[in-house]
């Protein structure tokens, strides 16, 4: 039986996103996914998880970057019990981006 996605009480924190990346520390820790939530109406954003040196990028052609979480979109993904920080950043615009630690199958 899977369990949804349960959030962790007090666990979201947010970032506004510029085109230069920023990161936020996740609280609480040791969970095993993210929500993330795009509040822009326009523009994406993108994210990755790491420690407190994390830093996210746009892709750019054959280039890769971090990964992109639409505008209003909101998804759940997996992630390490050691990550600490989340990361996020955009090509335009200052998208605000939620994220919300918790656990889940």
């Amino acid at each position: 039986m899977l369990n949804p996605f349960s959030p962790k009480t007090v666990g979201t924190v947010s970032i506004t996103s510029a085109v230069t990346s920023a990161r936020v520390a996740l609280v609480p820790l040791g969970a095993n996914q993210c929500r993330i939530k795009n509040l822009d109406a326009t523009n994406i954003a993108y994210v990755v998880f790491g420690d407190s040196t994390v830093a996210a990028t746009v892709p750019a052609g054959a280039t890769p970057g971090s990964f992109p979480v639409g505008p209003n979109e909101s998804i759940i993904v997996s992630i390490s019990p050691v990550v600490t920080h989340a990361a996020a950043i955009c090509s335009a615009g200052t998208p605000i981006v939620m994220f919300t630690s918790g656990n889940g199958e």
